[in-house]
Parts: structure tokens; C-alpha cells; sequence
């Protein structure tokens, strides 16, 4: 348990206003037992509020899995939360600290443990773990926007779900408060209620660390006619990850792909995008062929992108060697669609201010400000 960080949180935490939106955040969504607690006295209520006790500070709750209800100091509910008694705690699930509350519950035969919160103190810890936070303002106010339009639209689609989003680069990745940094908080303040709408309604705000050079169509990719998923010229040379390598033996390449055709003799590409992104490869082996998706290769080889050529590596140079090895070329980190992150810190540096980043990444788009 990590209680020394807390200190150091709290003193530039300040308490939040009440928002029209809350969302829940699945944490944990597989654990067995896990130990909840609060940085200050904090209420613990069960599923109909009703008060189960007073949690000290920095006392850690041991919460476990028992049948289908959490238990806690020999109490069996349906949910348990812990509420801080004042908006200026903050709640540790595990080692990890948030801002808002938390919810334990159990969902699919396992323990479930949210943290709701309010949109805005959400994204403090969103785009602190999304972009690095000595960046230049401009950048850091585009993610925001992103991050903020991206999470209400997901808010909207899953109210009938255990949760709203996740924690990772599934969703978008929220490392809670321990990310938070000054140039964060006053990014995130300065766009407070900004999000981006095309014909009216919010957009899916898709955003990447860098795309290569050129971010991606999302039609090309999956057919889907979204005007303001159109690839646009990238200006993100000076990212890590603008070009990369991976040399994978061939037989990590057939254990990990499945392969069942005999020895590997090609993987090509059958199918690419006008970028050069293959959507689909076929690998030919000794004994027949198979076609694989480029999500799939990205996936299971652990690839920065899906934007790739392949070079053989043989086993020697005499005539019908065999392949010892594959080489990815690549381009860019992340699906490609929308900001790219590095783009955006680019353009930044050039002097766009973050209206003119986002509505470059995202054609057509308008930035308003929306009640939900």
C-alpha cells in the first residue's frame, strides 16, 4: 500500500464542483478481494445508503468475493461504497488514488470495484496519463477536448452496462490523481465543457500517439462513412515511434498468429489502404494459405500499428533457404484515426492554438460548450 503519495496529492487538490455528469469507471473488473480506503474519514453505505460505518483515514477495508455479494468486516452486501466526507478526500483503490468515490459490487462471478466521479476531475487524470504534462498548453488543451468529447460519447452508449469506461488504452487510459500536474488541471479548466460535435451531434473522438506521416480514413479501414475520420497529412516526425522495427523469429511468428499451414514460406500483404496500411495479409505456407486480418497480426505480435512491411530474413543465402526470421517495418503507434498526439504537439509548437489542432484532426467538426 502506497500512503505517502497521498500528502503530496492533497495539498493541490482543491474540492470540485457538482457535475451534470458522473461517470463510472471499472478499476478492477476481475478481482477475487482488494483493499478500498480513504484519505480522510469517509461513510461506508451499502446498495439503499444505509450506513454500514466510518472508514479513519488511510485505514485500509479489506473487501472480498463471497458467492455473489462483497463482503467487508463480516458484512455481506450487494454494493458497498465509500464516500469521503468532505469533496477534498481522495479514495485508494488498491495503491491508486482517485478523486470521487468508490462502488464494489460483482459482476460476472467478480469483484467489480468503480470509481465514480465527475467528468471534469476525470479528465485531470486522463490527460495527465495521456500526454505528458510538460507540453505545451495548446497540445494539452486539444487532449482535453478530445478526452472529454470522447467520454461523453461512450457515457451515452453505455448506461445500461455495469460501467461507463475503463482504465486502459481500450477505452482511454486514467491513472486517477497520481497523474495530475498543475499544467493538467488549467488545461482541463480552460476548456471546461468544450466538446466537438459534427451535424449537432458529439463525435467519436478517436485520437492515437502518432500515425506515421498520415492519419487513416476510418472507411478505408472498416467502411464506416464518418467525414470527420478522414486521413489528413501528419506532422509528427519527431516522435519515437514516427518509424520502428520488430524482428520476430518464424516461430514466434506461427505460435503466435496460429498458424496451421506447414512451414511459413511468405506473409504478404492482400489488401491496403491508399496510406499503404494493410488491412489483410495472407500467409503462405508448405501446406496451404491462410488470411489474417492486420488487427489481428498488430494484436498477437504486440506491434506498435498496423502500419507495416515485412522483410524475410533466411536461414542462409543458398537457394530455397528457408525463413529464420520477419522483420516489421513500421509507422506510428495507436489505430491512426483522428489527433494524432505528436501531430497535435507539433502544431502547437508552430503557434495553432488547440481550436485549429482539433478541427484539422477532425474535419468539419464545431467546438461548443454543451449541457449534459
Amino acid at each position: 500500500m502506497r500512503t505517502g503519495i497521498w500528502v503530496g496529492l492533497l495539498s493541490a487538490l482543491v474540492a470540485m464542483p457538482a457535475q451534470a455528469v458522473n461517470l463510472r469507471l471499472a478499476i478492477v473488473k476481475d478481482g477475487s478481494a482488494l483493499i478500498v480506503g480513504s484519505s480522510i474519514v469517509a461513510t461506508v453505505t451499502n446498495e439503499n445508503n444505509q450506513v454500514l460505518g466510518k472508514l479513519q483515514p488511510l485505514q485500509p477495508l479489506p473487501v472480498k468475493l463471497t458467492g455473489t455479494q462483497v463482503e467487508s468486516a463480516g458484512v455481506k452486501v450487494q454494493h458497498l461504497h465509500v464516500i469521503p466526507d468532505t469533496p477534498t478526500g481522495l479514495v485508494f483503490i488498491g495503491d491508486r488514488w482517485f478523486r470521487g468515490t468508490i462502488d464494489v459490487s460483482v459482476s460476472n462471478g467478480k469483484l467489480l470495484a468503480l470509481n465514480l466521479v465527475d467528468m471534469e476531475s476525470y479528465l485531470y487524470g486522463v490527460v495527465g496519463a495521456e500526454m505528458p504534462s510538460k507540453w505545451s498548453l495548446e497540445a494539452l488543451k486539444a487532449q482535453a477536448v478530445a478526452a472529454r468529447t470522447y467520454a461523453l460519447y461512450n457515457w451515452t452508449l453505455h448506461h445500461d452496462q455495469p460501467f461507463d469506461l475503463g482504465d486502459t488504452t481500450r477505452w482511454q487510459v486514467y491513472k486517477g490523481a497520481q497523474e495530475e500536474a498543475d499544467s493538467i488541471r488549467k488545461a482541463v479548466d480552460a476548456t471546461s465543457g468544450l466538446v466537438m460535435t459534427y451535424n449537432g451531434q458529439l463525435i467519436n473522438a478517436m485520437y492515437h500517439d502518432t500515425s506515421g506521416g498520415h492519419t487513416e480514413n476510418v472507411k478505408a479501414l472498416n467502411g464506416e462513412d464518418i467525414p470527420y475520420l478522414s486521413g489528413v497529412e501528419d506532422f509528427d516526425q519527431d516522435s519515437p515511434y514516427y518509424r520502428w522495427r520488430l524482428t520476430l523469429p518464424i516461430a514466434n511468428v506461427m505460435r503466435s498468429l496460429a498458424l496451421n499451414i506447414g512451414n511459413l514460406l511468405q506473409l504478404r500483404p492482400q489488401q491496403q489502404t491508399e496510406t499503404g496500411r494493410p488491412l489483410t495479409l495472407v500467409a503462405v505456407g508448405k501446406k496451404g494459405t491462410q488470411t489474417l486480418k492486420a488487427s489481428d497480426i498488430r494484436s498477437k505480435l504486440h506491434l506498435k500499428s498496423e502500419f507495416f512491411e515485412i522483410a524475410p530474413v533466411l536461414t542462409s543465402t543458398k537457394p530455397n533457404a528457408s525463413l529464420a526470421a520477419l522483420v516489421f517495418n513500421g509507422r506510428g503507434f495507436g489505430h491512426g484515426l483522428g489527433m494524432s498526439q505528436y501531430g497535435a504537439r507539433a502544431l502547437a509548437a508552430g503557434g495553432w492554438n488547440y481550436q485549429q489542432i482539433l478541427k484539422y484532426y477532425y474535419q468539419g467538426i464545431e467546438i461548443q460548450r454543451k449541457d449534459f
